[in-house]
């Protein structure tokens, strides 16, 4: 009998996760960008089996309708974790809009569409996160005002599940919230009707808590609000205000904090840039002026800084590309010569950073000098080919193109950063040579990954449910709109030894190299940050439409 039970076990696993994240016995598992595919894409969904399905078909069917596509189960990428194979089904040349599934070995995916604007939905639903992040007096969403006992510090976003505030990150998501729309003004709403998009809206959350960060009459940039002691109960924020509590606001240590600066001081000059326009009709020349006079200021303090912020949570290793940015972006704000200089100096002697998330801003500045300064272009272009080509042999690896060597904390976001990459690299350069493997890393956020999860609350069929995040957990209520961190390796996981509150029903698909839960213990693979969201939109921008 003990030989008849253990099969049955494992027969009833499979078929409970097979219906619940696509797929169908026997053991075959189809992942698709459940967000969808635009008509032009490469559209290559995956197969994770322990079946051999070589010289098998496949089909695409329209719902409502029949066929719309059959081919061959294309080459197998190989082994994954507990599976043997990793098939690519190819079905590019599909290109009418509709609502679709996949079938291959046996198994159906979850619906799909294919169409040309799917993207706009999703940038409205990640805005709606921040709503829940503000701090203050700021009209927050799924809770009160809050904090209102920092001060002059009061204000801004949480920065993720939990309720501190740092200047790289606010300011940082700020930088990529007014870049999406600078570059894509036309995919983002106006909702309240006062002739600026709701992601400015947002942005200003963001830019007036930066701004207040820096002292100018004492010459002082503060870099963090409260500490670890905020980590000792789990409550909503604004039980903090009910207790008096006050929370530390934190300086920069002398000598210490370019890399703070350049982030303070690249959104305000950036934020100057688009209020001063003119043209627009929420130009507002005065707080344009304002952030940037604070612009200029905090970029000649960060200057003198010639080392980044020791920090508990946030800690870097890397200040000049930060300055770089700021420099380009207050030349982009005055004309000033000596800005364009100084941003081409910084930004050489920063060189590439092999990444692209919250601390390593040395694409982004490469590339918004490239923008402007034609005699640069090649420069930056050099720059990001150098990352590029890492990230691509580092994806050629991984049987799901994930341009990542191995995963870590906030890998998702690190994904999403380097799709950026890419196709500001394609902007630069003309050349769509990277334009693959950045789609490769919005479908593996979306949904195209081991697990069979969209990271995107809300987005596509499967979606992440259970962040670690006070708010919403205490609530009940979904974070719609946010962004996970996606993996972690096994072994960097284990050492913060977690405590999952459910069974782990992705347990067949974890392996050594990457682990995820959708877990609200889980602060490592499931907790939302505004960065992630901050960076999640504006690549999302670069796919959507105009309205």
């Amino acid at each position: 009998m003990r030989r008849l039970i253990l099969p049955l076990c494992l027969l009833a696993i499979l078929y409970m996760q097979a219906s619940s994240i696509g797929g169908n016995l026997p053991g075959v598992f189809i992942r698709i960008n459940q967000v969808g595919y635009l008509p032009a894409d490469q559209k290559v969904a995956l197969v994770l089996t322990n079946q051999n399905l070589n010289g098998h078909k496949f089909s695409v069917t329209k719902n409502p309708g029949g066929i719309s596509f059959e081919g061959s189960v294309g080459p197998d990428r190989g082994a994954y974790g507990n599976y043997a194979h990793v098939y690519e089904t190819n079905f590019s040349t599909l290109r009418a809009e509709g609502s679709y599934r996949i079938h291959a070995g046996g198994s159906t995916s979850l619906s799909f569409p294919i169409g040309s604007n799917l993207y706009a939905p999703l940038l409205t639903k990640s805005l709606t996160f921040f709503k829940v992040q503000r701090c203050g007096n700021t009209a927050p969403l799924k809770h009160r005002a809050c904090h209102l006992n920092d001060g002059f510090a009061a204000g801004g976003w949480h920065d993720a599940g939990d309720y501190l505030k740092f200047v790289v990150t606010v300011a940082g998501a700020a930088t990529h919230l007014l870049l999406a729309y600078e570059r894509h003004p036309g995919v983002f709403v106006d909702s309240n009707k006062n002739g600026k998009p709701d992601v400015l809206d947002e942005a200003l959350i963001g830019l007036k808590w930066t701004y207040n960060m820096w002292d100018s009459s004492h010459k002082t940039l503060f870099y963090q609000v409260g500490d670890e002691s905020d980590h000792q109960q789990w409550r909503l924020p604004d039980n903090d205000d009910q207790k008096g509590i006050i929370r530390k606001v934190y300086p920069c240590d002398p000598g210490k904090g370019g890399n703070v600066a350049g982030k303070a001081a690249a959104s305000l000059a950036l934020a100057s840039v688009i209020w001063s326009d003119a043209k627009k009709p929420f130009a507002d020349h005065q707080l344009a002026a304002r952030y940037l006079a604070a612009a200029r200021q905090i970029y000649d303090y960060g200057k003198t800084r010639k080392a980044p912020q020791p920090a508990e949570f946030y800690g870097e290793g890397s200040w000049r590309d930060d300055i770089a940015l700021a420099a380009i972006e207050l030349y982009r704000a005055t004309k000033e010569i000596r800005y364009l200089n100084e941003a081409r100096s910084y930004a050489r002697a920063a060189k590439n950073g092999w990444s692209t998330d919250w601390s390593e801003q040395h694409s982004l500045a490469h590339y918004e000098i490239g923008r402007v300064d034609a005699s640069y272009r090649q420069t930056a272009i050099r720059y990001l080919e150098l990352d590029l080509e890492a990230y691509r042999s580092q994806a050629s690896t991984n049987p799901f193109r994930a341009s990542l060597s191995s995963f870590y904390w906030g890998s998702a976001t690190v994904l999403t950063g380097q799709a950026l990459e890419m196709l500001w690299y394609e902007d630069l350069s003309g050349k769509s040579t990277f334009r693959a493997l950045a789609q490769q890393q919005r479908d593996y956020v979306l949904g195209g990954n081991p697990w069979g999860v969209c990271w995107v609350n809300s987005a596509g069929k499967n979606w992440a449910r259970h962040p670690h995040h006070q708010i919403a957990d205490i609530t009940g209520t979904q974070l719609v709109g946010f962004w996970s961190e996606g993996p972690d390796t096994k072994t960097d996981w284990l050492q913060y030894d977690l405590h999952l509150r459910k069974s782990d029903r992705y347990a067949s698909f974890q392996s050594d190299a990457a682990i995820y839960h959708d877990d609200a213990e889980d602060y490592v693979t499931n907790e939302p940050t505004i960065f992630s969201n901050a960076v999640g939109i504006d690549l999302l921008s670069w796919y959507t439409p105009s309205r």
